[in-house]
């Protein structure tokens, strides 16, 4: 099988919390913002965690050749939230960027689950993954919503 996509999946679950408590420091002074990123953060380790628990079910039976979206696309994914979490622990971010940002990487992240269909490749999962998906969807409107409270008019 080579690349577990599942880790990888896991991985970038992780990353994002960790992203998002860079986001919840950065806004550390205003207690709405903190909690927020808080619970955005705890929302990704959740999924994270969910994930985990899924792969030894999963082990082995993932085909990488047969995903439309696999190991390459998920790295990639993977460094450049790595590298917005390095960049904006160095310099915060604005609010309105910061939830920018998050969005950009939730809708890739979803776009890149559809595409990869583990649910079609592990079908005792398939409720989980649509859940999943469920929530990530739940996530962008909480960031459009966000966005228009704390960092100016979202776009749609």
């Amino acid at each position: 099988m080579g690349v577990d996509v599942i880790e990888l999946a896991v991985a970038i679950e992780l990353e994002c919390a960790g992203l998002y408590e860079v986001f919840a420091k950065a806004f550390s002074s205003n207690a709405e913002l903190v909690y927020f990123w808080k619970l955005y953060a705890e929302a990704e380790r959740y999924h994270g965690a969910t994930i985990r628990i899924h792969q030894m079910a999963v082990a082995g039976q993932v085909d990488v050749d047969a995903l439309e979206a696999g190991p390459t696309e998920m790295q990639a994914l993977l460094t450049r939230i790595k590298e917005a979490r390095v960049r904006f622990e160095r310099e915060a971010p604005t609010a309105g960027e910061a939830i920018r940002f998050a969005r950009s990487i939730e809708e890739t992240s979803c776009e890149l689950h559809a595409r990869t269909q583990l649910f079609k490749h592990t079908p005792a999962f398939a409720e989980f993954f649509s859940q999943m998906a469920e929530e990530d969807e739940a996530h962008r409107q909480a960031l459009l919503t966000a966005e228009r409270k704390f960092g100016g008019t979202a776009e749609a």
